[in-house]
């Protein structure tokens, strides 16, 4: 008779553990959309940096294709981004620190609501309208390519083609309060992400805005980066005698190729165009080394350095550029430099500077090097 009791109460714990684990798996397909028919919702796709998204008051983890419900709540961190697949010909960009609501997952209805931060929308034509909200209107876009920039008090919307709202392409639109606005839409007043967003627009349809109006702006920028920057270099090296001159380059397109390798918290810093310096002309005087160089161009440029000496090679570490340290992407990655072109087996302050040298600090990701055109033989020493 106890024995019969002890297997009654076996199976009924039995039972009770399997009903909890359905419990479960059946919340988690719930929240990360496993069940159901989504083969007609948007989905979330071109994660990169630090995207939650935030269901029925649960924040999932973001996967490529994620289908998305209503009232999902998509947030991108400061450096994360991502794209929104709505139907063919049409999709969302994401940039960072946005915040966007789904209201209609739909493909045939897609409507959002920006809270905070800049989108970028592309519905080309045939492709269902997609309706965008935000705290002071709404907009529903149709064959057109706009950008909205959504922040307390105050949007602006870009029309690049077609039309929206009534405003044809080439005019922009603000918001502030309940003052409305419409005036020219000009290249300058673009930032980086409506920027690279064009570019991307511009392989596919005719925007207002050639890349060559948008390659002029960016030139300028530089230009004008270079200019106040040299200012500043020339002002604190005045009362020193350096006749002499190199460029210094710091790089770190490689991880571009493996953002899927990289520390989620520090896509942040890693520069669209994988430059965190372009190439700048920096004097040294006779005996400096690349590491003298090197750190004048940080304090010239206001770019983070962070090195260490390292008394087996006689030399100065540099252990992270921009906040970009080694080992944020992947084991074997790191800093290291090259001298026009060539790869020294030795630090950064064992190289003698010559007038005209070419010093470029690159990111490796992989092989040791391997992935910038050096050595994986070269070791550690050849970092930075």
């Amino acid at each position: 008779m106890k024995k019969k009791k002890n297997t009654a109460a076996n199976v009924i714990m039995v039972v009770i553990a399997v009903l909890i684990i359905a419990a479960v798996v059946l919340f988690a397909g719930f929240t990360r959309g496993w069940f159901g028919n989504s083969s007609d919702s948007a989905s979330l796709a071109d994660v990169r940096g630090v995207v939650t998204l935030n269901r029925s008051n649960v924040t999932i983890d973001v996967a490529e294709d994620t289908p998305l419900r209503e009232g999902d709540v998509i947030t991108c961190e400061a450096g994360g981004s991502a794209s929104v697949t709505i139907s063919s010909g049409s999709a969302l960009a994401i940039g960072e620190e946005a915040v966007l609501t789904i209201k209609d997952p739909s493909s045939r209805s897609f409507a959002a609501s920006l809270d905070n931060g800049e989108l970028f929308a592309f519905v080309a034509e045939g492709a269902d309208p997609v309706t965008l909200s935000f705290e002071l209107g709404e907009t529903v876009v149709e064959n057109a390519a706009i950008s909205l920039s959504a922040r307390k008090g105050a949007q602006t919307m870009n029309i690049y083609s077609g039309t929206a709202d009534g405003v044809s392409e080439g005019n922009t639109v603000s918001w502030v309060g309940d003052e409305r606005t419409e005036s020219p839409l000009e290249a300058s007043s673009l930032n980086a992400f409506s920027i690279a967003q064009l570019r991307a627009a511009n392989e596919v349809w005719h925007t207002c805005l050639s890349n060559d109006e948008l390659d002029a702006v960016v030139a300028q920028r530089e230009a004008e980066k270079e200019e106040q920057s040299q200012a500043v270099m020339s002002e604190e090296l005045q009362d020193l005698e350096l006749e002499n001159s190199c460029t210094v380059t710091i790089q770190c397109d490689t991880i571009l190729n493996n953002m899927d390798i990289l520390d989620p918290a520090k896509a942040e810093y890693v520069p669209a165009d994988g430059y965190l310096l372009n190439a700048v002309s920096v004097p040294f005087a006779d005996g400096e080394t690349a590491f003298d160089a090197l750190v004048r161009a940080c304090d010239a440029y206001d770019i983070q350095i962070e090195y260490s000496w390292t008394p087996l090679y006689d030399s100065y570490y540099v252990e992270g550029l921009g906040q970009l340290y080694e080992f944020d992407c992947g084991s074997e990655s790191g800093w290291m430099f090259k001298v026009n072109g060539w790869f020294p087996n030795y630090g950064c302050s064992s190289y003698h500077l010559e007038d005209g040298d070419s010093v470029v600090f690159v990111y490796s990701c992989k092989g040791l090097g391997e992935d910038v055109g050096g050595s994986n033989d070269m070791g550690s020493a050849a970092k930075g």
